[in-house]
């Protein structure tokens, strides 16, 4: 069963995709913060990471460059309100590699999950 982290400081968009993940057979972690991820992602060594693009203390750009240097072969998708294209552009070049905008579609969260879990395993 492949790990999920969800990074979120929303309860609710994390319970959101929590549901929607471990529906599909995930098993789902969570982190209210950059901070929180960072701490647990040695111990959970997620398959995949979905993360929120604005957060306090620390916004989702900068977990994912600490995301590339901690676990660089895990994949990162930004779940964010914002619909600039210029956004999405400058995250994907940065690293991410996936990009889904609130409110996340089930059915786009798991298709872009499952093909990068398949991909990674490839």
């Amino acid at each position: 069963m492949s790990k999920i982290l969800i990074v979120d400081d929303s309860a609710f968009a994390r319970a959101t995709l929590r549901r929607m993940l471990r529906d599909a057979g995930y098993e789902v972690y969570e982190a209210s913060s950059g901070f929180e991820a960072l701490e647990l992602i040695p111990s959970v060594r997620p398959d995949l990471v979905t993360m929120d693009l604005l957060m306090p203390g620390m916004e989702g750009d900068e977990l994912l460059g600490h995301m590339q240097k901690l676990a660089a072969n895990c994949p990162c998708v930004v779940v964010s309100a914002d619909i600039q294209a210029i956004t999405r552009q400058e995250l994907l070049a940065a690293g991410a590699d996936g990009f889904l905008n609130k409110p996340v579609k089930e059915e786009e969260l798991l298709a872009l999950v499952q093909g990068l879990l398949i991909h990674r395993q490839a």
